[in-house]
């Protein structure tokens, strides 16, 4: 029987090429678009999972305040203070083991040949935890202070040889460490090689090296939250995630700074497979579940066309159905028949979508540097259930449908058969609906990121060239003659030193007030360190007051001052109470140091005033700012460029550079880059968004186009009738296609405050917002149904010129 069934089906699909093509194509695309959201979801978030202890490994979080995430920029962070570390292994002596890691990036040096490389430096019990493969070494390899373990692909890169365990590698020139231990290349799918984060090599060195290096006190840190400065937990195997979470409530509640009640408000608890997710948490965005849930409706686009198209092609099946009817065949039999029909069709499809994606993920891998693979060992039976799942959602309705007359009714219908318009119309209204949908998201998160960038415009970001890593201790002393060299370049504008750049999200602040000891008044203050050429070099007017000047000795902060002068912003004016730029000249206001500073309040004298500026830009919020010269605060160089071509001016710089540092390679980037690295997950994201929308919108044009084209050809004779009547072809026209603009109209009701409030959940994010998001809503909605118009058009003015004798003698 079931042979029969699939040779019908065969013979039907033959029969009807043209609209058997448009369902598998749509089905094909949705299958495919479905399946690889699915599996790229699962992989990130399934990260670690070849480790033996994975499932007892946890990491814990900071999870900030409301008010300071307005502050910070994130809601929450993937690590915690690592003085935290002894506190847990003492009020929680349960856990197996707890390593903290510290991420930097420093200089090795192999012999005449030097390497910047982000290097982990962690407690000893990390390799109690992972257990790596070791090819030579072991798991005690990081019990020596002067240790270092890398993986295969580092000790090729430094040596040129796997065996090298007593080789030295010094680093930054100061600190000599040799080999411990070589591991394995980890996997892809490790945080450790590939995370939303970043992309780091694997060197794991003793927390203790850091110490030695840049005197680091990890013991009683504090003060950094960085992310991916991870804490490791291994708990007991019979212990889950809850029991951990409540016991890091319990060394919150007991062992939290009072000075930090107002700016985290609990530490959260992950899985190890979840830690390469962390990011998406922090900023708060549901990524992967928008993947997951765009792919589904680009599936059920999908499903909507084949079953639209399939009951439209119902009308045409009466007679087929009525005569099987009077040969016999029970309603059972013939739904079953066509729930094979479409269960071949979805098959098909789902054949030519694993084809599909045999070619696409090698190459979404290459691009995006992961390990994404088709296991149809593990897979094989999820695509099966999706087969049957789609197949039988898809043909339920027609298949309904079809069998329900009697054969007398059928038959007498004939070419007629069901009417089964409403629920076209429906499953019509509801593709557009989902098509309006991520149509309109498009456009809102593409003029919210234009906006975003725009502003960023702010900064000569196009004219300038950063030199980071200027905070090692050999490199400072010369950085005035760097400055020297550098101005006499031609096309090179300025050069100024500073702590940080615009657009990168530090958050390095003090507690501030304009009365000493008052705390109640007090406010975080963020600062920047800067020389006297910082504000002229970025473009940043002073209100009132003067620039930073050296010959002033109070201008300088030194350690232990008890009065400097500083440059604010209005909004730190408006937080002190200090009126007016001109008024706040000469106007005092203190910090509030840290008990473990051991040092009084020290006095802060406003010397300038510059106006508000989103010095960080994106999602944070203007902030009350300081601008104050440190010396020894200086971390990056901006080169400003004029007048010349920015790669003459690049390799003139690495000529100036090498010849003055010889001993650390140069690291640049133009402030562009900066810029593009932290806005590259907006991008990322409206390109996913609008690689969604487009298949959807496209999709939905498929289905409309084969619907439009059989419901043209069973209402031919009625046409003929019309122009025999008198009816121009403008009118026919309009009555085609306001047939299908009816539910289309409606679909736009649906879809547009959908997209309202779900934009909101993007648009949230920002502190800096475009305005009137309905006016763009409602133009993506225009869109869709002049697209719509269009396609249905097509179909309408040819069948409205056709001849109207051939029309009356159709059929």
């Amino acid at each position: 029987m079931l042979r029969n069934y699939l040779i019908v089906a065969w013979r039907h699909i033959l029969k009807n090429k043209l609209y058997a093509s448009i369902n598998i194509i749509g089905l094909t695309v949705g299958l495919s678009v479905f399946i690889l959201g699915s599996l790229l979801v699962d992989y990130e978030r399934n990260y670690d999972v070849f480790f033996s202890k994975q499932e007892q490994v946890f990491t814990v979080g900071t999870v900030f305040s409301a008010t300071a995430a307005q502050d910070v920029g994130v809601g929450e962070t993937d690590g915690i203070y690592s003085a935290y570390a002894p506190l847990i292994k003492t009020a929680v002596p349960e856990f197996e083991a707890i390593a903290r890691t510290v991420r930097r990036a420093f200089l090795l040096s192999v012999a005449d040949d030097h390497y910047y490389e982000e290097i982990r430096f962690v407690d000893p019990a990390l390799l109690e935890i992972f257990d790596f493969d070791y090819l030579d070494g072991d798991a005690s390899a990081l019990d020596d202070p002067s240790g270092i373990v890398m993986t295969r692909e580092l000790a090729e890169k430094l040596f040129g040889e796997v065996n090298v365990v007593g080789k030295t590698v010094t680093l930054d020139r100061d600190v000599d460490l040799h080999v411990t231990a070589v591991i394995e290349d980890l996997p892809k799918n490790s945080h450790f090689t590939s995370s939303v984060l970043t992309d780091v090599a694997n060197i794991f060195v003793p927390i203790a090296a850091l110490n030695r290096a840049v005197d680091y006190d990890v013991a009683g840190n504090w003060n950094n939250l960085s992310m991916g400065d991870l804490t490791y937990l291994l708990a007991p195997a019979d212990k889950d995630i809850s029991w951990v979470q409540d016991r890091m409530n319990f060394v919150f509640d007991h062992h939290f700074p009072d000075r930090d009640e107002d700016f985290i408000s609990s530490l959260k608890v992950r899985q190890l497979k979840e830690t390469n997710t962390a990011l998406f948490d922090a900023i708060g965005l549901p990524i992967l579940e928008s993947i997951r849930i765009l792919g589904l409706l680009v599936l059920v686009v999908a499903i909507v066309n084949y079953t639209n198209l399939a009951t439209a092609q119902s009308l045409g099946r009466a007679r087929e159905v009525g005569l099987r009817k009077t040969m016999g065949a029970d309603r059972s039999q013939l739904l079953i028949q066509f729930l094979v029909e479409s269960l071949c069709i979805v098959a098909i499809a789902m054949l030519i979508s694993l084809a599909l994606l045999e070619v696409v993920i090698p190459q979404l891998n290459e691009a995006a540097d992961r390990g994404l693979s088709m296991n149809y060992q593990q897979t094989l039976p999820w695509l099966v259930i999706t087969t049957l799942v789609v197949g039988i959602v898809s043909g339920a309705y027609p298949s309904y449908l079809i069998t329900r007359a009697s054969p007398i009714t059928a038959l007498h219908e004939s070419s007629r058969g069901g009417n089964g318009s409403l629920f076209r119309n429906l499953m019509l209204g509801l593709q557009f609906t989902i098509s309006i949908f991520m149509l309109a998201m498009v456009m809102i998160v593409f003029f919210q990121n234009k906006k975003v960038e725009d502003a960023s415009n702010l900064y000569p970001r196009s004219q300038i060239l950063t030199l980071t890593r200027l905070d090692v201790e050999s490199i400072r002393p010369r950085l005035e003659t760097v400055r020297n060299e550098l101005m006499n370049i031609p096309g090179v504008q300025n050069v100024t030193y500073s702590s940080q750049l615009p657009y990168e999200q530090s958050n390095s602040s003090f507690v501030a007030g304009a009365t000493e000891g008052d705390e109640d008044s007090s406010f975080m203050l963020m600062q920047v360190r800067v020389d006297e050429n910082f504000l002229t070099t970025y473009d940043i007017p002073l209100l009132a007051g003067r620039d930073v000047d050296l010959a002033v000795g109070a201008d300088t902060i030194e350690e232990g001052d008890s009065q400097v002068n500083v440059i604010v912003n209005e909004m730190a004016l408006s937080k002190l109470g200090f009126g007016s730029p001109s008024q706040a000249l000469g106007q005092v206001f203190y910090d509030f140091p840290d008990e473990r500073d051991g040092r009084g309040a020290r006095a802060y004298t406003i010397v300038g005033v510059v106006p508000d500026q989103n010095f960080q830009g994106f999602h944070n919020k203007i902030k009350p700012m300081t601008f104050n010269h440190r010396a020894d605060g200086f971390r990056v160089a901006s080169v400003r460029v004029s007048g010349i071509d920015m790669d003459r001016a690049l390799s003139e710089i690495e000529n100036v550079w090498d010849d003055l540092v010889p001993d650390y390679p140069m690291q640049s980037q133009l402030l562009d880059d900066t810029f593009a690295d932290t806005f590259a997950i907006y991008s990322a994201m409206m390109k996913v968004l609008a690689g969604f929308a487009a298949i959807a919108l496209t999709l939905s044009m498929i289905g409309l186009f084969g619907l439009a084209a059989f419901m043209a050809q069973t209402r031919t004779r009625e046409i003929g009738i019309r122009k025999v009547m008198g009816a121009s072809i403008p009118q026919i026209v309009r009555l085609l296609v306001w047939q299908f603009s009816k539910p289309v109209m409606w679909s736009l009701l649906v879809a547009l405050p959908l997209t309202y409030f779900a934009s909101s959940a993007y648009l949230n994010f920002f502190a800096d917002r475009i305005e009137m998001p309905a006016g763009i809503i409602v133009i993506s909605g225009l869109a869709a149904v002049l697209f719509a118009w269009v396609v249905v058009s097509m179909h309408a003015i040819r069948v409205a010129k056709a001849n109207p004798i051939r029309a009356l003698r159709y059929e």
